[in-house]
């Protein structure tokens, strides 16, 4: 029996993705502009409060997955709604963690209500991770020019994910 988590389709949106995030040159310039993105959604209560959450998860370990690939994220009270930020940089930027780090050209931040079970948002976490290891999945980011082919990407990788494990998830 398959649990009903939430899809990365479900709580990624328009306004929360930026093809062209060049102007960023570090970690916390992309923490700070995805958060201002999270925020104009009207996905979070308090920018500041959820940021600290982030860091305070960077604490705890690594969100840099190599492969230009980092998912900072934080669970926290100031988010409202579930929400994904998502933002590509042709040049990268450094992102260092107290464990290393690197070049970062492909970044998702999920913001995640307190509310929210912890099998969930591990749950919507993994999904992502086990989709960015996929090299199709990652060459359809960076070859997207709009929401609408990001949001293709991650159904169509949802609904690999889903055959692959074989349950509706």
């Amino acid at each position: 029996m398959a649990n009903k988590f939430l899809k990365i389709s479900e709580v990624i949106r328009e306004e929360t993705i930026d093809l062209a995030m060049d102007q960023v040159a570090s970690k916390d310039q992309a923490i700070l502009y995805l958060a201002g993105l999270l925020e104009k959604a009207d996905l979070l209560k308090d920018k500041q409060e959820y940021i600290q959450s982030v860091y305070e998860r960077e604490a705890m370990g690594p969100t840099y997955m190599e492969n230009f690939i980092a998912i900072p994220h934080g669970k926290s009270d100031a988010v409202k709604e579930a929400g994904i930020a998502f933002g590509r940089s042709t040049k990268g930027f450094d992102y260092q963690t107290q464990m290393g780090g690197g070049l970062v050209k492909l970044i998702f931040m999920l913001a995640i209500p307190n509310r929210m079970s912890g099998d969930e948002y591990m749950a919507v976490l993994a999904r992502l991770a086990r989709l960015l290891v996929h090299e199709e999945f990652q060459r359809d980011l960076y070859s997207a020019v709009s929401y609408q082919d990001v949001l293709d990407a991650i159904i169509q990788g949802e609904g690999l994910l889903e055959n692959l494990s074989g349950t509706k998830s």
